[in-house]
């Protein structure tokens, strides 16, 4: 039962991979939970949720649908099934970052069929997720979003559900330009460092100067260190971050800006996927800066 002495929804989570895995494990502490995924090994990823047979199924038998997918193209695959088996009044939550366009289109659809839809992509790793410490970047009618909220508020951080736009694409926008900043981000304090490393300053320290100069920024603070342990964070694909620079390229000309910075990251994640495939590892643009230079950051 809710706060309010209704009865709970029933939840229904499409992608149990990486990040929904941990999700519908968690929604399932509060809620009843049904998942779907492609690859049916992964219901014994998720034991204390009930299996769907189909995407479709599980659209039938859920009063929401939260759709963790790993990015724009996955999502307009399986949606339009999926939508038609909501019932009206049902409620959609997209986690996935994607394309605001994808968003707009399909949230249109799903209004025609009288279902509340939500965009609230997210941010955080796997461990994050399994510990309720996500942050969400929120948008969509407000009183779809009333809905979500309480769902969404049980695997965020303190802080974590952030309010964007009334329009259900905004809060792909925002995660985007965020992601965006935090790619470019990552190179140039890279690029810095080993321009330092190779003046014969010791990187760990030179790590702390610029961490508390008028450079910082989150990727110092929060996830240089792993840089200097070797780890190129593979909870996130290479290809996963050009798909993502190239929709924020399609967005900058529709805004009628131009944006050399985040041009020149797009081709440098670019020139890093050419070199090593579909890979995992958000930090592989680095990887490919530390090659060119012929060392590595390391402590």
């Amino acid at each position: 039962m809710t706060s309010s002495g209704e009865a709970s929804p029933t939840i229904g989570v499409l992608g149990v991979g990486r990040m929904g895995g941990p999700i519908a494990t968690v929604l399932a502490k509060q809620f009843a939970v049904n998942v779907f995924d492609v690859d049916p090994a992964r219901a014994d990823d998720v034991p204390t949720a009930r299996w769907c047979n189909s995407g479709g199924a599980l659209a039938a038998a859920s009063d929401v649908l939260v759709t963790v997918l790993p990015g724009a193209a996955e999502l307009r695959a399986a949606l339009p099934a999926v939508l038609s088996m909501l019932r009206p009044s049902s409620l959609w939550i997209d986690l996935t970052s994607g394309d605001p366009v994808t968003s707009r289109e399909l949230a249109a659809r799903a209004e025609r069929r009288g279902v509340a839809a939500v965009s609230a992509p997210m941010g955080g790793s796997v461990a994050e997720a399994r510990a309720s410490g996500l942050t969400f970047f929120v948008s969509g009618p407000d009183d779809a979003v009333d809905r979500a909220v309480p769902i969404l508020n049980g695997l965020a951080a303190p802080g974590g559900v952030r309010r964007i736009g009334h329009r259900v694409e905004d809060g792909q926008i925002v995660k985007l330009l965020a992601n965006g900043l935090w790619f470019a981000n990552a190179l140039a304090a890279a690029e810095a460092l080993l321009i330092g490393q190779g003046l014969g300053l010791d990187v760990e320290a030179l790590h702390g100067f610029l961490q508390a100069s008028a450079g910082g920024s989150r990727f110092l603070d929060e996830h240089a260190d792993q840089l200097l342990d070797g780890d190129y964070l593979p909870s996130f694909g290479i290809d996963r971050v050009v798909e993502e620079l190239d929709t924020i390229r399609r967005l900058q000309d529709v805004a009628g800006v131009d944006a050399p910075m985040l041009n020149a990251s797009a081709r440098h994640h670019h020139a890093a996927l050419d070199q090593y495939g579909p890979a995992l590892g958000e930090l592989l643009g680095v990887r490919l800066l530390e090659e060119r230079a012929g060392r590595q950051l390391r402590r």
